[in-house]
């Protein structure tokens, strides 16, 4: 192994002893995607995608807490951060893991302008349904965050959620690696809030903005709620096979 991986290996194993002995509740760090002024994708309502992204992090944190969890978000909504800091902070704060919130879209080849009230979103011309979940070969942690976005995707499998696969098309633009078909698991080593960070780190796409049905239900709180639920029980499995080993 070259001297600069086994020198990251070895501190994903020194932060992984941190996280799980010298802090009575594991820290999480919840990263929203995107920034204000980068705001991802737009959606079939003219939303961008950082406010869906905001929404389900301020949601998902204090499920987390009241669950025993300590919680950091790497931004507030309307402050920018960059790609690097992100992670920076889970190394820093030997967080025992690093979740980035998503909202998918699709090709341009797949979309087409609609008009909501006055805004402009894009709407799938086919159904283009799912969540997906990806892991950074280049991570040190990368067996530990396969594990957790293996516990991710059987919990949101359990509510009927389909994984997304039109990432794996053979098209411009997508053809990423899939490492999990039936969980919606894809390998991308070049994201750079998974490569850089030091601690198991998965980045979530919780649905497909862009198509009217899964924006539909992404857009319920109910099912935020079950989604939300089922994250943190595959958070609580995680920790458990951890300190179990």
């Amino acid at each position: 192994m070259p001297l600069l991986k086994q020198a990251r290996f070895a501190a994903c194993l020194l932060g992984f002893v941190l996280a799980f002995s010298a802090q009575a509740a594991p820290l999480v760090v919840l990263d929203p995607g995107h920034n204000p002024d980068d705001g991802g994708a737009t959606s079939i309502r003219g939303t961008r995608e950082v406010a869906y992204n905001d929404r389900f992090v301020r949601e998902l944190a204090p499920a987390l807490r009241r669950a025993g969890w300590q919680v950091a978000v790497t931004r507030d909504p309307g402050t920018p951060i960059g790609l690097v800091e992100r992670a920076e902070l889970a190394n820093r704060l030997h967080a025992a893991l690093f979740l980035s919130i998503h909202h998918d879209s699709a090709q341009p080849r797949y979309l087409e302008k609609v008009r909501q009230g006055g805004l402009v979103g894009y709407r799938t011309v086919k159904p283009i349904e799912g969540y997906s979940l990806y892991v950074s070969g280049e991570n040190p942690c990368f067996a530990r965050s396969r594990q957790l976005a293996t516990l991710l995707g059987e919990q949101l499998r359990r509510l009927g959620r389909p994984p997304a696969l039109h990432h794996a098309e053979r098209i411009p633009g997508e053809g990423r690696p899939l490492l999990n078909r039936y969980l919606g698991i894809y390998r991308h080593d070049a994201l750079a809030v998974l490569r850089h960070s030091q601690v198991p780190a998965v980045l979530l796409e919780v649905g497909v903005i862009t198509d009217p049905r899964d924006e539909a239900y992404v857009n319920d709180s109910r099912n935020r709620g079950k989604m939300i639920r089922g994250i943190v029980r595959a958070l609580q499995l995680f920790v458990r096979e951890a300190r179990d080993r």
